[in-house]
This record gives structure tokens, sequence and C-alpha cells, in this order.
């Protein structure tokens, strides 16, 4: 039956080889069928496996294994199919194709070959299978002794949480009171500083904002580069100081001016530190500005007080020894022109030594002056103080300035209404402005303006407190300004000095100032002075207002001694000068006068002592050892009440003033003085208490 489908191949079909004997045929169609079989059962097989080992890679081996087998398997299908139908194209294809197959599949097994050669044999793997049994059984211990690790680290862990637990809480605290420090610093730098800032490593403004507040500007980095805000003189050093600061990270101080937002210049402090890192770098400053105006102002007038007490005790000083000078000075004088005097009243006007005796008791004049001035300064001299106002004595010396400066200088004066009255002795005042214009006008010797002014003034204790000896109240301030040359700091200090002078030599003694400082002094003032070289001096005066009432001053004429005539008055002259005594005591008998000398108080308590019982006047001394005359006429009034008594002296303390100021029932001849003198004030002395005898 199969022939008629051999007719429609090329060929003929394997029966006929087989002779169609049907055992043959169905023995290999049968071993044909199974080998075809098994043959596909490989490479399903061999997918399971893939399927179940993924991590067996799927690659080319694979792939021409699992076709040389599935072609392997249709050439066996077509072996049984060839049997009866005869294809044999399709077999040779087949099997070509197998063959191809094969021949890919044993080139790359070949190259497997040193792989499949290397994998272990069983007794290597049953060896390596002890071995990785031993492994599991360590990983098993190891595994034991990890969970004891991990029980241990998780009480380890539990006592950690319980110790952070307990360091978070005690961390709690520390930053509390870490942030109560920090408030209590900060507090404690507020409170101490004006200014607290803070700036950058390298020194570039941080937190200013204080600081612009405290100058009204805002800083920027040109303005903290260029220091803006610092005074110009100060400006140089503070910055050279911050610089070297940044430079060096040593903490940064300075003392320098700095502009406020009301455009004045205060005095700061400036203080910063550097704050560190871990590592040692610098992280930011910090600093601080303190005001220091008021000290600085405090220390300047503390200074200039200083200054003024050292003038004021050097001045004491040279004052003590210009009094103690022209004392004795004064005793010499008063002998040698007293006997001038006399000589000159007995001497012809065309005697040939005439004209040398009136040279020898003007000189002796000018010495008296001279000696007036040093007791001016020293503040020794007796003054008689009168209720005067300080413009009406600048309008009587108007006339005489006009006629001692010069028409090279103009004479201003600037007279506010003044009504308060001062107590002073006119003649000491009067030359007060004669030295303070003489004084400007050699100020000004290509010419000039002297202003004389005049004002009510109080003074408070703000004022007083930075002038040594000054008291609070109200004065009457006298200014003489000239326009000259003005005076240095060096020359202003030692004005004040007796013989101190910028004049040529001979061109002037150097008391002038000295005595205008000793009568205002004396009188209870005190004076300044202002000036700045080629702008002028300024010299002020402040005499304090008189209190109470009383008379004004008035001037009266100048009485023209005249001399006693003899009466037979008894004179007890006490004297420890012998040259004195014995000059006043011709004086006295001269003219008339009896005289009993005694060379100090001791001597002439002995003499009333021993008899002297009769004498009219007692012509004293003031200053004399072992008792003064005050003490000697009140022991002598004690034995012999109704005693007239004369003072004389050349020097004076407070045995018969207060504070340079002459009782006014104390009868007072001050040396040196010339015979006419003398006699005209034992006259007058003895008038007076007559009156006020005859008025008892």
């Amino acid at each position: 039956m199969f022939r008629p489908l051999a007719l429609l191949t090329d060929g003929m079909p394997h029966g006929y080889c087989l002779l169609w004997n049907p055992q043959l045929l169905w023995l290999h169609a049968s071993s044909d069928a199974l080998i075809a079989l098994a043959y596909f059962a490989i490479p399903f097989s061999l997918l399971q496996f893939l399927r179940r080992r993924p991590d067996v890679p799927f690659n080319v081996v694979v792939i021409c294994f699992g076709a040389f087998i599935l072609l392997c398997g249709t050439t066996h299908v077509l072996g049984v199919y060839n049997i009866w139908v005869p294809n044999w194209w399709l077999s040779g294809i087949v099997k070509a194709a197998t063959a191809v197959a094969s021949v890919c599949t044993a080139v790359l097994l070949f190259k497997l070959l040193p792989q499949a050669v290397a994998q272990p044999s069983g007794a290597q793997l049953q060896a390596l299978n002890l071995r990785l049994n031993d492994a599991i059984g360590k990983l098993h211990h190891e595994a034991g002794e990890r969970e004891e690790a991990q029980r241990a680290l998780s009480c380890a862990h539990e006592d950690a949480e319980d110790l952070v637990r307990i360091r978070t809480q005690e961390l709690g605290q520390v930053n509390a009171r870490l942030e109560q420090s920090e408030a209590r610093y900060r507090a404690l730098v507020q409170a101490s500083a004006d200014i607290v800032w803070t700036a950058t490593a390298d020194g570039l403004p941080n937190d200013f904002d204080e600081y612009e507040r405290f100058t009204g500007v805002p800083v920027s980095r040109e303005h903290a580069l260029r220091g803006n805000l610092v005074h110009e003189d100060d400006r140089a050093e503070a910055l050279g100081l911050w610089q070297r600061a940044l430079d060096t990270h040593i903490p940064f101080d300075s003392e320098h001016r700095l502009k406020a937002a009301d455009g004045s210049w205060r005095h700061v402090r400036t203080q910063a530190v550097p704050v560190f890192e871990a590592n040692g770098d610098v992280r930011e400053w910090v600093g601080t500005h303190v005001d220091i105006s008021d000290r600085v102002e405090a220390a300047r007038q503390l200074e200039a007080m200083q200054a003024q007490l050292q003038q004021s005790q050097r001045l004491e000083a040279v004052g003590r020894l210009a009094g103690g000078v022209a004392h004795d000075f004064n005793n010499l004088l008063t002998v040698i022109t007293g006997a001038g005097t006399l000589v000159l009243e007995d001497m012809p006007h065309q005697h040939p030594w005439r004209r040398d005796v009136e040279d020898m008791v003007a000189a002796g004049t000018r010495a008296a002056a001279l000696t007036a001035q040093l007791l001016a300064f020293s503040r020794k001299q007796v003054l008689q103080p009168r209720r005067l106002h300080v413009n009406s004595v600048l309008q009587e010396v108007h006339a005489m300035l006009r006629r001692l400066i010069g028409e090279h200088v103009q004479i201003n004066i600037v007279t506010r209404t003044v009504t308060w009255t001062v107590l002073a002795d006119p003649n000491q005042l009067e030359q007060v402005v004669l030295n303070l214009a003489l004084n400007a006008r050699d100020a000004m010797p290509e010419g000039g303006t002297i202003t004389f002014e005049t004002a009510q003034v109080t003074v408070d204790g703000e004022y007083a407190g930075v002038h040594l000896g000054v008291t609070p109240g109200e004065y009457v301030m006298l200014a003489v300004s000239d326009t000259g040359t003005g005076m240095d700091d060096t020359t202003r200090a030692q004005i004040f000095e007796p013989f101190f002078t910028t004049k040529p030599v001979g061109a002037g003694t150097g008391l002038g100032l000295a005595t205008v400082y000793g009568i205002v002094r004396q009188s209870g003032g005190h004076i300044y002075v202002y000036s700045e070289p080629g702008l002028g001096t300024t010299f002020k005066i402040y005499l304090p207002r008189a209190s109470g009432d009383g008379p004004d001053f008035v001037s009266e004429p100048v009485a023209t001694p005249v001399r006693s005539l003899p009466t037979g008055e008894t004179i007890l002259l006490v004297e420890d000068a012998p040259d004195v005594r014995e000059f006043v005591a011709r004086v006295l008998v001269r003219a008339g006068y009896i005289v009993h000398m005694a060379d100090g108080p001791s001597a002439a308590l002995k003499a009333i002592d021993g008899g002297l019982d009769e004498f009219d006047l007692l012509l004293s001394d003031v200053i004399m050892p072992g008792m003064n005359g005050r003490e000697l006429a009140d022991m002598i009034r004690e034995r012999k009440p109704g005693i007239a008594v004369l003072f004389m002296s050349g020097y004076t303390d407070n045995a018969i003033v207060h504070h340079g100021v002459l009782d006014p029932r104390t009868n007072f001849l001050h040396k040196p003085f010339a015979p006419d003198q003398l006699l005209h004030e034992i006259r007058q002395t003895l008038t007076r208490h007559a009156a006020r005898r005859d008025d008892a």
C-alpha cells in the first residue's frame, strides 16, 4: 500500500532495504522512536534543570547542546518516517544541521574541557563537604557566640541609653547653668560697656548694631577698614593697634576719640579679645566700647588743679620769701630815706653834696616802691578796703590810662550795668588796672586795642570745682584784653612769679603782674589768664560781691603832711632794730617830744614796771621777737588804760590785721616813712585819741 506514496518522492522507502519484513520494520521503527523520545526528553530535562538552577548561566553551550540533541532526535524520527515514506532531502538537511550543531557543541565542549577537568572529584567533594560541615559547625558556634554578643550588646545598649538619658539630663542642667552664666555675663558686659560688638576673624564688622546706634552711621566694610569714625589725630595709632591684634591674635586695647551721633567727639576705650576654635584658629572677635569722656575730663581737670596747686604753692613760698626780704629792707630804707631827709632839711641848697643826698633819698623812695610791690605779691601789705563800684574806678583812671598808654593803642571800656559793689582798697584796685594796662601795652609794640569789660557773674559749684581756691558765689568780673602777641603755656605758667619778665634786660622789674596777683588774692578774689600765641591775652579778675549795707567809697583829696609842733608829749618807742630805733628817736627829739626807748617788748614792760608811769603814746613795731606789737599794747593798756597806740611796720601778719585788712580803730604807719609822715601820723593819732576820750 505504500508503493503509490513512493512514487511521489525521490527515492525508495527504507522498507525496501528491509524487504518489507514486518519484524525488521517494527524493530527499526520502535528503536528509532524510543531513541527519538529519549533525545527529546534530554532538552526537556535540561530546561527543568536551568529553571531550578538559575545560577547556572544559559549560554551558547547550552543552546548548541540542546539544538544538537533535538536534531539527533529529529533524525531518528525521520528514520521511522523514511521506512515507509522516503524524504531523503529533508533527512539530509536535518543531518547536516545535526553535523553543524555537533561540531559547534564539540568545539565549545573542548573549550570547556579545562574547566570540567578542574571540577573536583567525588573524594574531593567529600573532603570539601567535611570541611564545609566543619565550617558550618563553626558558623553555628559563631552564631551562638554572636547571639550571646548580641544579647550582651543589647544589654550594653540599654545601659548606654540609660547613661545617655542621665548625661542628657546633666547636659540640660549644664546648659541651663550655662545660659544663666551667659545671661549674667551679657548683663555684666552691657552694664560695664556702652557698646558690645563682634567682628569676623579678619576684623570686618559682624554685630555692630549698638556701635551704629552710638555713632548714628551704618558701619560698612569701607568704614571698618579706614576707621572714618575715629578722630584723625588718633586714627593711625588705633588702626595700627587693631591690625597688630589681628596679626598676632593678642587682645586689642586702645583709647581714642570716636564721633558720636550728635556730632561730638567722645573719648572711648575699645577692648577686644579673640574667640578661638578647637584647632586654634580665630573664629571671631568680641569687643566693647566704653565711653570714658567723663573720666578723661575729670583727669584733665585734676591735672589742671594739680598745676594750679603747684603754682599756688610755688607763689606762696616765693611770697613768704619776698615778704621777709621786704620787712628787713623796709627797716633799712626807713633809716636811709629818713636820715637823708633830715640832712636835706639842714643842708643849704647851694651845698655841693646836696645833689648826692637828693639822689640817695630818691633811690630810697624807688626802693620803697619796689618793696611795696613785693609786699603786695606776698599779700603782706596793709589794705584799707572800701565799698566801691568797679565801673567808677575804671572811669577815674581812664584819663591817666590815656596818658600812660600812648596814642598808638586804642582803649575800649565796655561797662555793662553793674549794681553790685566790691570791698577793696581803691588805690590798690587802681594799681591793678594800671599794671594790666601797661602789660597789655608792652605786648603790642606796633599798636593795637585794649578792652576793659565789667560784668556781674555767679560762680557755680562746677566752675569752683575745677578752679583751685574759688568759692561759689556772686562776683564782679573785670576783664582786660589785648590784641598783642599772646603767650605760650610755659610763659603763662610763670607770669605771676616775681621778677619773671619777657622784656629785655632793664625794661622792667617783673613785679607788675606779681603785684596784681597779690592784690587780687588779698582782696578775696582770683585771677585767671587766657592766651594763645598770636591771638592776644585776656586777664579776668573776679572780686566777691560786698555783703551787707554800707556807704560807697568817695575819693578824698590827699592831705599834705604837716610837721607837728612841740607840745611836750612823752612817747614810749619800742623797736627791735637799733638803727630804726635811733633814727625815729632823733626825729621825735628834734620835734620836741620826750622819748623813752626800748629794744623790745620785754624791755618796755620792764621800764613800765620800773617806774615809767607817765607817757602819752606807745609807738611800737609790730613784728618783734618774743611778742608782737598787738600783744604788747594789750598788756600795757592793762597797766595804763587810755594810752594812745601807733603801730609801725614794713611787714605785717595777723597781729593788727585780719587777712590783710586793717582794723578801723588801729593806727598804723607803713615803713619806710619820711620824718614828716612820722610826725604827722603821731599828731593825728594823739588828736583822734584825745577826741575819743573827750566823747567818752
